[in-house]
């Protein structure tokens, strides 16, 4: 025996099922004449550049007056957006601030 969790799905009669289908199929066909060629996929991310901190992590002084480092923090961080795209004949791929 082991535990499973209970996960969240749509209920799909019959019909819906049969719809999701067609459309499925349509697509396909509508992609093969017109050629995949002219697709392109592409994916972005943003990461944020700040420093990461953490509570937990004790810094060990012998005394207390000692400067302790600081993690500064702000509303509005700097971040990089880098994004990816793909099509048929290869790939690219570009970062901005």
């Amino acid at each position: 025996m082991r535990a499973h969790r209970c996960s969240k799905g749509h209920h799909l009669t019959p019909a819906l099922k049969e719809i999701q289908w067609t459309r499925a199929e349509g697509l396909l066909q509508w992609h093969a004449k017109s050629g995949y060629e002219n697709i392109l996929f592409m994916d972005e991310k943003i990461f944020t550049i700040k420093e990461q901190s953490n509570n937990q992590n004790k810094i060990y002084a012998q005394m207390s007056l000692e400067v302790v480092p600081r993690v500064q923090g702000g509303h509005h961080p700097s971040y990089v957006m880098v994004w990816w795209g793909g099509v048929s004949s290869g790939c690219a791929t570009s970062s901005f601030l």
